[in-house]
């Protein structure tokens, strides 16, 4: 398990510290590292994971399908960083350049 946010990603620092300073204010004694599992340490919610969609969905430009929203997605922030990752992947090949054939 990591111990540090320097054994992080950016990413997975920057959801990081949207969790510990938004989620878990008032109930994080103990460091939270990159593969605490967020929702067994009553950390992330159903009012979590619904800030979380928003933050990420704002933040990163991503979009959080009804069929997204499943415990893996949200258990850790390692697990949460892979799935922007996943999701920045899918828009960008989404948007792949479209070449027309040429007037002639």
């Amino acid at each position: 398990m990591s111990g540090s946010t320097t054994d992080m990603t950016a990413l997975q620092r920057e959801l990081h510290g949207f969790i510990v300073g938004e989620l878990a204010s008032g109930s994080a004694t103990e460091p939270v590292t990159a593969d605490e599992d967020l929702i067994k340490r009553g950390i992330v919610d159903s009012l979590g994971v619904a800030q979380l969609v928003e933050f990420c969905e704002s933040r990163y430009g991503i979009r959080v399908s009804d069929s997204d929203l499943v415990p893996d997605n949200f258990r850790s922030v390692r697990e949460l960083a892979d799935y922007v990752d996943r999701k920045q992947a899918e828009k960008g090949s989404g948007r792949r350049l479209r070449l027309r054939p040429r007037s002639r």
